[in-house]
């Protein structure tokens, strides 16, 4: 809007009227009213000279306006319109005590029409005004709700141990990879096979189980979800477990066990690796009803704690306890292998030494260590079908380990160790999940739980341990009884079987036996899920939502 001044301004104390008064009179004859009655046709006239014009122009048109917007209009003199927009709809209140007969509305104290009846708006979207889409919502920094100590704790711990881990397995590479490049002593083959295969499944297990539990370390810190394990049918590891077996004899008939390094590597980590995941896959899919039993980033630490925590921790108390047990013995066992023949140094007391390492300070060592890394997670596990789960990876890691090396001491004859150790994945998942289970009731007494039931669990997984470690040393014992229990032999017809052989696998059939039915009654055990909204019955297990695992 523009001005422009085109004659005298109007009065000076104009400012301090109202706008109605500054308007000024409406009449062209002076007197400022118009009482008189005009008639609805006016009749023509002639038309005005110039001058008259000039002199009928009121005073407030002093200054023309060009107006490119609408003009503000005082409260006080705006003419009652219309309201631009639909308001609320009338919804009917509730019958009051003071509504008159007749009319759904009470009157006004004064005895006016009824009230209209507006509802109130609607509640505020934490922001101004009214709640979208009435108003502008609040963009603003919103403070992020508490998160789970307990949880909180354990991401951290997992996180550093993970990136631990990477970094023993990438110092264990580097040992493999100097052991292989630098000239070393002269050794024995069967010494150096087994030192490489040692070094290199912690190599494995440190770097490629590092890398996975660091990933989902910092996903559980940036409480991301994590999707349910899933594992194969059993029985196709096992199949795979065969083939390589049936390479290996192949191998070994044309005497070329050895003869391609790379290639009897690559086989003694896949002997190793199918019988471990064919145990996994059997427990696992057999608790997965009515749902999977655990997530991925729980299964994945657990294995990598067993494989590297549990075997490290097993590695150096043996070693500890070991020379504890022969100092306590007045350093007769040194004495005696710097000195076989001297006094004292019998077959009796070198049987008892290995008996006492191998059968006793081994199994309770073992069985100990081995599912601490799930103990951390036995207050927030869901079920006892979950803590056997874990403690079973944790076994099976450990047992990955441990029996590469194993294999790869037998050097020539390889696959015979390697049959031989077919049950280790057994004996220490079995053993694990016992343990787990007994932290899982220790920590959960409501469930029937209580530290008589985790010591059974301990002791059973102890026991079980000390009868396979006890079978493998019978063949040391004293003249005349070791010689001769090396010299039984089973005939089955197309072949002949070791005694102690027969023995084992009697053993592992009968833990077989037990994982099944330990399997069983934990499945039995795990409470059914609850019903989804909406519906009668719960979801399927391939429809569990790919959650939690919030450590």
């Amino acid at each position: 809007m523009s001005f422009q001044h085109t004659g005298p301004e109007s009065d000076p104390g104009a400012a301090r009227r109202s706008a109605s008064e500054q308007w000024g009179p409406w009449s062209t004859d002076g007197s400022g009213e118009d009482t008189q009655p005009r008639p609805a046709v006016s009749e023509p006239s002639a038309a005005p000279r110039p001058d008259e014009a000039a002199q009928s122009l009121d005073a407030q048109f002093a200054i023309r306006e060009h107006v490119t917007g609408q003009l503000t209009v005082h409260p006080a003199d705006a003419p009652l319109f219309r309201p631009a927009y639909n308001p609320y709809a009338q919804l009917p209140p509730p019958q009051g005590p003071g509504a008159a007969p007749g009319q759904p509305y009470p009157p006004y104290a004064g005895g006016a029409s009824p009230r209209p009846y507006y509802p109130p708006p609607p509640p505020a979207y934490n922001g101004y005004g009214y709640g979208y889409p009435y108003g502008y919502p609040y963009y603003g920094w919103q403070p992020r709700p508490k998160r789970d100590r307990y949880q909180f704790t354990v991401s951290i711990i997992t996180t550093v141990g993970a990136g631990l881990a990477l970094l023993g397995g990438l110092a264990s590479a580097l040992i493999l990879i100097l052991v292989l490049v630098l000239p070393h002593a002269t050794e024995s083959n069967s010494s150096l096979l087994s030192s490489e295969m040692t070094a290199l499944a912690f190599a494995i297990a440190g770097v490629v189980g590092g890398a996975f539990c660091l990933y989902h370390s910092i996903r559980a810190l940036n409480l991301k979800p994590s999707a349910s394990v899933w594992l194969p049918w059993f029985w196709i590891p096992l199949i795979l477990y065969l083939f390589v077996i049936g390479i290996g004899y192949a191998l070994q008939v044309h005497g070329l066990s050895v003869t391609y390094p790379l290639l009897t590597i690559f086989l003694i980590v896949l002997a190793a690796v199918f019988p471990a995941l064919a145990l996994a896959a059997l427990g696992v899919r057999r608790l997965r009803f009515p749902a999977w039993p655990t997530t991925w980033r729980r299964f994945t630490l657990a294995l990598v704690s067993g494989a590297t925590l549990g075997i490290g921790l097993a590695l150096v108390l043996e070693l500890g306890l070991s020379i504890l047990a022969l100092r306590s013995s007045g350093n007769i066992f040194f004495n005696c292998i710097n000195d076989p023949t001297g006094p004292g140094c019998t077959q009796a007391l070198q049987f008892n030494i290995v008996f006492l390492i191998i059968a006793v300070i081994g199994p309770v060592v073992e069985e100990t260590v081995k599912p601490l890394g799930v103990a951390l997670y036995s207050g927030r596990m869901r079920s006892a079908a979950e803590a056997f789960t874990l403690g079973m990876a944790a076994g099976v890691g450990f047992a990955l380990v441990e029996t590469v090396g194993y294999i790869g001491s037998g050097y020539q004859d390889w696959l015979t160790v390697a049959l031989e150790r077919t049950g280790a994945s057994l004996l220490h998942g079995l053993g694990a999940g016992m343990v787990a289970l007994g932290w899982y009731y220790l920590s959960h007494r409501k469930q029937g739980g209580g530290i008589l039931i985790a010591i059974l669990c301990w002791l059973y997984a102890v026991f079980q341990h000390f009868l396979w470690n006890g079978t493998a040393v019978l063949s040391l014992l004293p003249a005349p009884y070791g010689p001769t229990i090396n010299s039984w032999s089973i005939n089955l017809g197309f072949t002949s079987l070791a005694f102690l052989d027969a023995i084992n696998i009697i053993e592992a059939i009968l833990m077989l036996a037990f994982f099944i039915y330990m399997t069983g009654r934990l499945r039995r055990q795990t409470p059914k899920p609850s019903p989804a909204p909406g519906n009668g019955h719960g979801p399927k297990p391939s429809d569990e939502p790919r959650a939690i695992a919030r450590a």
